[in-house]
């Protein structure tokens, strides 16, 4: 299944890089970034409730070892069920791609947070992740899908 998960995110990938190639402005890249950047700021202020205002009510999740959560309410659930707190994450965006339609793209960076380990010492993990975004009808991006793995943490 997770090979699965993972052919069709690349498909997707591809396909936003293909489009992209063909007249996305850097300015929309530029929206996109900001987007991140503000999820991550609304996140840091208001934890979970500022992590799920940016996810669109279709919104999809790939947690390790699980199935797939949609919707923003499963999402909630999932979140409240297994104790995440997203406040302390940190996180930017490296880059950013857009559809040449300009309603669906896509942010990949790093992401970092304080944990303790099996020894009790505090430590820092880290993970890479990529973000679908879709635009709204208003306008606004939304967090349509979202996975992370294990990387090392950010640096600053």
């Amino acid at each position: 299944m997770k090979g699965l998960i993972a052919v069709a995110l690349v498909l997707v990938l591809v396909s936003l890089m293909g489009q992209a190639q063909r007249g996305t402005g850097s300015a929309d890249k530029g929206a996109l970034m900001a987007a991140d950047l503000a999820f991550a700021k609304a996140t840091a202020e208001r934890g979970l409730d500022g992590w799920l205002s940016w996810f669109a009510p279709e919104a999809r999740i790939f947690p390790p070892g699980e199935a797939i959560i949609e919707g923003i309410e499963a999402i909630k659930a999932y979140y409240l069920k297994t104790g995440f707190d997203p406040k302390p994450l940190t996180w930017k965006p490296a880059y950013a791609d857009l559809a040449a339609s300009g309603d669906l793209g896509y942010t990949v960076g790093y992401a970092s947070w304080p944990a303790t380990d099996d020894k009790g010492q505090r430590v820092t993990r880290g993970s890479k992740y990529l973000t679908v975004w879709k635009k709204q009808a208003d306008g606004s991006w939304k967090v349509a899908a979202d996975l992370g793995n294990a990387a090392p943490p950010m640096k600053p």
